[in-house]
């Protein structure tokens, strides 16, 4: 079959906080795209649960997926001010409000506990929420990651590779992740860029993981190759 391109797989708040969500969720993708797929960790979910004091649930990441990312600090609720994000996704847009020398802050604290963890610092970052507030590719350097996956785009200080980002788990209500579904694939349609599927363990709970799982089928049929953050970054062969 002739290959269409790359897709991601990226799986977000992946914490011990809910170990049982993630298990799931790689349990049922594991025999469609392998270890080809992205895990986004976030470090201290909400300042209660510490990665390194779970190194069972690290080994679990680590042991089958191919790419870590680094999702955050704490992922919670911004330190000051607030905005309609702020109440949309209940509080999770921690990247918001703080200053440059603050998000060099609070990045470090998360590579700190992300090299206590897995052994090594991550290159890829993703932002709670969306919202990467100073954490953009010209800063990517100085603040220690390579690359900022992003809704509509992946960007390293070299290189920005457009998207077409599938999202459920869109905020407090449930109904929104009818909207996440249509704009992936409207995007997909109007062929925006690599096709992204962003999961959440609430996409469990909420119903959509069938509706997820066969939109993974639906690409792999058409003839799109699984990767990472990092092999969307590489010329295609």
């Amino acid at each position: 079959m002739t290959s269409s391109g790359r897709f991601l797989v990226c799986i977000h708040d992946a914490t011990p906080a809910f170990d049982r969500e993630t298990r799931a969720m790689i349990r049922d993708l594991a025999p469609l795209v392998g270890r080809r797929l992205s895990v986004a960790v976030v470090p201290d979910w909400h300042g209660e649960w510490p990665l390194a004091s779970h190194r069972e649930y690290c080994r679990l990441v680590q042991h089958t997926a191919d790419e870590i990312l680094l999702h955050g600090y704490h992922h919670r609720r911004r330190s000051r001010g607030w905005g309609p994000i702020t109440w949309l996704a209940e509080g999770c847009d921690e990247m918001n409000g703080l200053d440059l020398e603050e998000t060099r802050q609070a990045i470090e604290r998360g590579q700190d506990a992300f090299t206590e963890a897995f052994g090594e610092p991550a290159r890829g970052f993703v932002a709670p929420g969306w919202q990467r507030g100073h954490v953009i590719p010209a800063h990517a350097g100085w603040l220690g990651v390579d690359h900022v996956l992003g809704f509509f785009s992946l960007e390293s200080s070299r290189e920005r590779v457009p998207l077409a980002t599938w999202t459920w788990d869109c905020g407090r209500w449930g109904w929104l992740g009818h909207v996440g579904h249509g704009i992936g694939s409207l995007s997909r349609f109007v062929q925006r860029g690599a096709p992204v599927l962003a999961i959440h363990p609430r996409d469990l709970n909420r119903g959509f993981w069938p509706k997820i799982l066969r939109l993974t089928r639906e690409l792999l049929a058409a003839g799109y190759e699984p990767s990472t953050v990092t092999g969307l970054l590489q010329p295609e062969c």
